[in-house]
């Protein structure tokens, strides 16, 4: 499969990575992008012969999350600002969940969904210029319930940095466990491969040994896993909510319209047109 947003490669036995293509604008996903992420990590479980997925970023940054200024040019399609939300599944089933071992490989800023990609990976390294966080915080995008960071990092980190909307450093990512290793920038991408041949190794020696340990492993943490959106009926949730929301505001605001301008029965026998029979009877 051919893909304009990312490269797909095999660089070796049992490896394959996953590099995001955008690098004049960060890395950032579009509805387009986003997609052939999803394509390719399904590519890749499919692979009998990948033992191990890395995803990477070029540029100065691995990624930004979502493109800002493609999701303003949706708002003005029939779909408007859901268009973002019914195509965002999270990024579980291509991280944590996924078939094979995952390894994010982060240089530069990993923000918002960028961030999910990079610490939903089984194995996150990061150089030494990383920057995470979750800048939706400044314009009140509510992620507090579903986000990794309650299990990954507790409670305490997660409200200073969804409270602030401020970036997290390296050695702030290393300390509080979020990633696995922090190394300089040049050396990066061959730490990572480094990483990635002794999990291909020890699978070739014994078959089934990455598959099985990461599902036992992840089986020690159900709750992440169900309440995350790392889960894709969680994060297909929240583009629901959103939805629902914002209709139920409309309605509301229909309403009390009504009752301001026709006075409180004509609205109340408006609300209950339809029905067969009236909230009072």
């Amino acid at each position: 499969m051919s893909y304009e947003f990312l490269i797909y490669d095999k660089p070796e036995d049992g490896i394959a990575r996953i590099t995001l293509n955008r690098p004049e604008v960060l890395n950032a996903l579009s509805t387009y992008s986003l997609q052939e992420l999803y394509d390719a990590a399904a590519e890749a479980a499919a692979d009998d012969s990948v033992v191990v997925l890395i995803y990477r970023g070029t540029g100065r940054s691995f990624c930004v999350g979502r493109d800002f200024k493609h999701s303003a040019e949706l708002q003005k399609t029939e779909e408007g600002w859901f268009a973002w939300r019914k195509r965002y599944k999270g990024f579980g089933p291509q991280t944590w969940l996924h078939p094979k071992a995952t390894i994010a490989a982060v240089q530069g800023h990993a923000l918002g969904g960028g961030h999910n990609l990079a610490v939903g990976c089984d194995l996150t390294i990061i150089a030494d210029n990383a920057k995470f966080g979750y800048p939706e915080a400044r314009y009140g995008q509510l992620a507090g319930r579903n986000h990794m960071w309650n299990w990954l990092v507790g409670p305490k980190k997660t409200k200073e940095y969804l409270f602030t909307g401020r970036n997290m450093d390296a050695e702030e990512a290393l300390r509080i466990g979020l990633v696995n290793h922090v190394v300089p920038l040049a050396e990066l991408d061959e730490f990572s491969m480094t990483m990635a041949r002794d999990i291909v190794n020890i699978e070739r020696k014994n078959p089934g040994y990455i598959r099985l340990n990461k599902m036992d492993i992840n089986y020690r943490h159900q709750e992440l896993m169900m309440y995350t959106t790392l889960n894709p009926d969680v994060a297909a949730q929240k583009a629901l909510e959103t939805e629902f929301i914002t209709r139920m505001k409309k309605s509301q605001e229909a309403f009390y319209d009504n009752v301001s301008e026709k006075g409180i029965h004509a609205a109340m026998d408006k609300m209950h047109s339809g029905f067969s029979s009236k909230g009072n009877e």
